[in-house]
């Protein structure tokens, strides 16, 4: 009986060492396996903050990418408005400058059609000079033609025939007209021939009026073989016809510097005698 209770706490006893020795094993498992967890959940927490290191990081790039393209869109939206701003300047200046270049036109068409009106208006103004001339040319051939009563040379009338003349123009002191050819001219006389002949001698004084082809002249500008028209007067003293009025053609007149009108003769040729 004493073995079998010494057997049975002797058994007892080392049941129960292996009892502990399994509780301290089991222990040891347990705390071993809660290191683990914490170790595995301290490296998943440095992974997670690495994780969000990485994606504040990523997100900070993500923000700055942003904003590099809101910059781009904005200067490429300033860009536009100045391309746009110099278009439309571009436009204006092109308009302005075809404005100007059609005044431009419109301006020197207008002073070329000015200037043909006043080559026209000279044109028919010397066309009618010529005109008149060649009238007034025609006049005193016509009356050349004609036949003129000519007071005969004082030297080549009677001395007695002569005085009744004087008388009878000094009662009157009326004019005559004479028309002729210019033999010669002077400051003091002017000679005249009808048909070849010498005709009349008059006198000249400053008080004659001339003209020659329509403007006021001098006896020496009057050329010879001139048409002339004279008004005179006898002088009741001397005897002498004394001239009064003298207008003079002249045989070659003044080229005209436009081309004459259609129908109409040439300016600075010989009138008809």
């Amino acid at each position: 009986m004493a073995g079998a209770a010494a057997l049975t706490l002797g058994t007892a006893c080392e049941e129960r060492d292996r009892g502990a020795q399994g509780q301290a094993s089991g222990q040891s498992t347990v705390n071993d396996q809660v290191a683990q967890a914490q170790q595995r959940t301290e490296s998943a927490f440095d992974s997670a903050r690495q994780a969000q290191e990485q994606a504040s990081e990523q997100q900070k790039q993500a923000s700055s990418a942003q904003q590099e393209l809101q910059d781009k869109q904005r200067e490429y939206q300033e860009a536009q408005a100045k391309a746009h701003s110099a278009a439309q300047q571009a436009q204006q200046a092109q308009q302005g400058a075809q404005q100007q270049t059609q005044q431009a036109q419109q301006e020197a068409q207008q002073a070329q059609q000015e200037a043909q009106q006043a080559q026209r208006q000279q044109s028919e103004t010397l066309a009618q000079q010529n005109q008149q001339a060649r009238q007034q040319s025609e006049q005193l051939r016509q009356q050349s033609q004609q036949p003129v009563a000519v007071a005969p040379p004082p030297q080549t009338q009677p001395q007695g025939a002569q005085t009744q003349q004087q008388g009878a123009q000094a009662q009157e002191g009326s004019e005559q007209q004479v028309v002729g050819e210019v033999l010669s001219a002077s400051e003091q006389e002017l000679l005249l021939s009808s048909q070849g002949e010498p005709q009349l001698r008059l006198q000249v004084s400053p008080e004659t009026q001339v003209m020659v082809d329509g403007r006021q002249a001098n006896v020496g500008d009057i050329e010879e073989g001139s048409q002339v028209r004279a008004s005179y007067r006898t002088d009741a003293r001397s005897g002498e016809p004394q001239a009064v009025r003298i207008e003079a053609t002249s045989q070659v007149q003044p080229t005209a510097p436009a081309a004459p009108e259609s129908g109409e003769s040439t300016p600075g040729s010989q009138p008809t005698q």
